[in-house]
């Protein structure tokens, strides 16, 4: 005679084998994965030979989408997540199976760039050690550049752009190990637009299917600067202080004023931070008057522009954790990161 099992009676029994099935084969990839952390010549080989195919697969296979698929994953994820929490007593190595999971498929997808050699140690240069006069000789050219470089920016062929800064990326040497950009890597639509503003993003990478993302009220002006600096994450640029400088690069180099204007608009921010806590009071206010009026009004709006979107107890959250991740993936400045683009600029600038 067979007999219905008794409710629950094999989850004593059956715990075991489900967590081996379940947990076991992520958490043993993710700790293979996480070796990376404390050697180099692995994550390095994984940026210069796995990452450059991958990126261009897995951007192949997802630019035929006009939306962000990344938000989908994280969304489906997020309910995933939501649905083994609500059955925790019975389910829950289905959610540690699901977070290990998608932790594995962010390292292995995008996140290792962290742990490659930093921009100094492939330029076989030493971090610039701070000096008052050669930070002042900087300050000076680089307003004098931002003042002459001055145009307003009305209307922009955001294709041209696209295609001006790939190629840029195409003409770096090998030594600075970033992959080459395809045809088919452009930014993808946003359906959760209004979150970044809430949060102060104005643009990303995609870590699971390597896709650009910008956010679609950045102010037109902006738009060269903010694709060359995602683009040079999407080609394997974990550092934000490093994405800022090719940026720049990459702007800087074209034969478009606007384009070269957007590289000196966009740095402004990170000179001001700079400049503030590097001058007396009184020498930086008057290195600002320096800067000519357009320039400020500019910069002003643009700061309006992002305020009037941004949600500060949201934002702050945000920045909270981004801050703990970057920490956590070797960018030991955290959000401050961003800022450390001026000390690139010193120390490459004949590179």
């Amino acid at each position: 005679m067979n007999h219905f099992p008794a409710p629950g009676g094999d989850r004593k029994s059956g715990w075991l084998p489900r967590l081996l099935r379940s947990v076991l084969p992520p958490a043993v990839l993710l700790t293979g994965v996480l070796l990376c952390r404390t050697r180099t010549a692995w994550a390095d080989g994984y940026a210069l030979h796995f990452y450059p195919v991958w990126s261009g697969i897995a951007s192949r296979v997802s630019s035929w989408i006009p939306f962000s698929l990344e938000e989908i994953i994280v969304l489906a994820a997020i309910a995933g997540a939501v649905f083994c929490l609500f059955r925790l007593r019975r389910r829950w190595t289905a959610l540690v199976s699901l977070l290990l999971w998608i932790v594995v498929w962010f390292y292995v997808g995008w996140g290792l760039n962290y742990f490659r050699s930093n921009i100094y140690q492939r330029a076989g240069r030493q971090p610039e050690v701070f000096e008052p006069q050669r930070f002042r000789l900087f300050l000076d050219q680089y307003a004098q550049a931002l003042n002459e470089g001055y145009v307003p920016v009305d209307e922009l062929d955001r294709e041209q752009v696209e295609q001006e800064i790939k190629q840029f990326y195409a003409s770096l040497p090998a030594r600075w190990g970033l992959a080459q950009p395809k045809a088919w890597q452009r930014p993808k639509r946003l359906l959760l637009n209004f979150i970044y503003n809430a949060v102060g993003v104005s643009g990303y990478v995609g870590p699971f299917l390597a896709e650009i993302q910008i956010n679609e009220d950045a102010p037109l002006r902006q738009y060269p600067y903010l694709f060359a600096h995602e683009l040079s994450h999407l080609l394997g640029v974990s550092n934000e202080a490093e994405a800022n400088y090719w940026a720049w690069q990459a702007c800087s180099a074209s034969a478009d004023p606007k384009i070269r204007y957007a590289a000196h608009q966009s740095l402004l921010p990170y000179v001001l931070g700079n400049a503030r806590s590097a001058l007396p009071e009184e020498e930086y206010k008057q290195w600002v008057s320096t800067l000519r009026p357009e320039v400020k009004e500019v910069y002003e709006a643009e700061r309006a522009h992002w305020a009037e979107r941004y949600s500060p107890w949201i934002g702050r959250i945000h920045g909270w954790f981004y801050d703990l991740f970057l920490k956590s993936n070797s960018i030991r400045s955290g959000t401050a990161n961003y800022y450390e683009v001026i000390q690139i600029l010193l120390t490459l600038e004949d590179a």
